[in-house]
């Protein structure tokens, strides 16, 4: 369970949809707050437009939790 300090410390009133997740599921997968804040800020930051695509560089563990 976490703290009340734990989970203010996790939420950002910049980041209104990284803050939709489960502190504890993101303490849980270990990747902390900010790789989704940078997510959320980076989709702010780049003109996404419909149909234009997008590669994942395969950052991260690797790990398959199937």
């Amino acid at each position: 369970m976490l703290s009340a300090d734990t989970r203010h410390a996790l939420t950002r009133a910049r980041y209104s949809r990284s803050n939709a997740y489960d502190p504890a599921w993101v303490c849980a997968n270990e990747m902390g707050p900010n790789a989704l804040w940078l997510l959320e800020w980076l989709c702010e930051a780049i003109d996404l437009r419909p149909g234009m695509r997008g590669l994942d560089m395969g950052c991260g563990q690797g790990r398959d939790d199937s």
